[in-house]
């Protein structure tokens, strides 16, 4: 009985399947079905392979150097080598994609249903029906799609950087040498020749390569970037107009200075101040501008040929630079005038005190015990008591004395 069944079964196969293939003829056999591919078996002859149906017959000759499975490469396709260059098969045994590229990748793996290519050094891209979509002319595909922007892929040729979309056209061509990701205004920082500019989602040049540096947006002021030019710094908004043009050495932040309407601006090494507007409401005159509230709530103290004034904080130079600053350089008054001693008015013996040059009759006095200032005239006679912390005098004699806050 089971001779019979045995019988009947190999019948069964012959007529099924045909007639075993020939191991003689072949250095090697696989199983069928191994390589993703039902009905065939691979088979190596020489070091090539080819692919055998179950009846015997050679679909694809072994002539290839390699032959992957079916379906490892996102694709119902088999991948193949052939001259050490790769391509696909169908399950029919066609060459969809000719054996001519040195890598592909498997598609979809670079975020988009395609596969990327590479050929003689330079990479592209093929479509799931083996259409070459991007010709192979690209150093790097340097990023997915959808990596830098949502239907774009960055590219680098000759060095330089650009992007493509998903129908494979250049969108931006490859010009830059550095793109940055695109930021909340939709705009990315791009840099050419050394200086920057951007480009925004449809890939226009909003602003051309023209700055040698570009801060954060809002960095220095809301909706500002600063922007550097010839080693000089101005103001951009968001719309790529320029605010303030680069002109000035120096932009302090608003508010650094006191008021929060003003930033501090350098010029050719002068100091003034410009507004929220970006208007100079206090041009670049001055050799020095401290901080408001240091002297007068209000007021700013300023610097220029060495004579002194004053700035309230709408701009307006309240008190001209014409003060004589009598508060520094000290010396021991018996050194400069030979005094051995002699006594100040009621101030006590000289060697208590320091005392400034004269100017415009006057000298300032510092008591070596607490430091306060007081005023004497040529006469060494005291005329302002050593009661405050800053004295100047203007050009017409006036004393002017400060007492600084706790």
């Amino acid at each position: 009985m089971r001779s019979i069944q045995a019988a009947i079964l190999l019948l069964a196969i012959h007529f099924t399947f045909g007639q075993a293939p020939d191991p003689s003829k072949y250095d090697y056999i696989a199983d069928f079905g191994e390589h993703g591919h039902s009905s065939w078996a691979l088979v190596k002859k020489n070091e090539q392979y080819g692919f055998i149906d179950r009846q015997g017959k050679e679909i694809i000759p072994p002539s290839l150097e390699k032959i992957y499975s079916f379906g490892n490469y996102g694709t119902n396709w088999a991948m193949v080598m052939k001259d050490g260059l790769y391509g696909f098969i169908s399950r029919d045994g066609e060459f969809v994609v000719k054996p001519e590229f040195s890598r592909i990748s498997s598609f979809g793996s670079e975020g988009i249903n395609w596969a990327m290519v590479q050929k003689n050094g330079l990479y592209g891209f093929i479509d799931r029906s083996g259409k070459l979509i991007v010709p192979p002319k690209y150093d790097r595909i340097v990023h997915n799609f959808g990596t830098y922007a949502s239907n774009w892929a960055m590219v680098q040729k000759d060095g330089l950087y650009g992007f493509i979309d998903r129908s494979g056209s250049e969108v931006v061509i490859p010009q830059y040498s550095r793109i940055s990701n695109f930021g909340s205004l939709g705009w990315a920082n791009v840099e050419r020749d050394g200086l920057i500019g951007f480009i925004d989602k449809s890939g226009e040049e909003i602003i051309p390569p023209k700055y040698a540096s570009v801060s954060s947006f809002g960095s220095i002021m809301r909706y500002w970037a600063r922007v550097e030019q010839d080693g000089l710094y101005g103001f951009i908004d968001q719309s790529g107009n320029e605010i303030v043009s680069p002109q000035y050495q120096r932009i302090h932040s608003f508010g650094s200075r006191g008021p929060s309407h003003l930033a501090l601006v350098e010029k050719a090494g002068l100091y003034g101040f410009i507004d929220k507007t970006g208007k100079e409401i206090v041009p670049a005159r001055y050799d020095r501008i401290s901080r408001f509230d240091r002297e007068n709530s209000n007021w700013a103290l300023v610097e220029k040929d060495g004579k002194f004034g004053f700035l309230s904080s709408d701009g307006k130079e309240v008190v001209p630079a014409a003060l004589n600053d009598l508060s520094k350089n000290f010396h021991e008054l018996s050194d400069h005038y030979q005094s051995k001693g002699t006594h100040i008015g009621n101030a006590g013996p000289v060697k208590k005190y320091w005392v400034s040059q004269f100017a415009n009759g006057y000298a300032v006095i510092k008591s070596k015990k607490n430091w306060n200032l007081g005023v004497i005239n040529e006469k060494f006679e005291i005329v302002v008591p050593l009661e405050f912390k800053k004295i100047m005098v203007d050009s017409k004699g006036n004393i002017h004395v400060w007492r600084y806050r706790d």
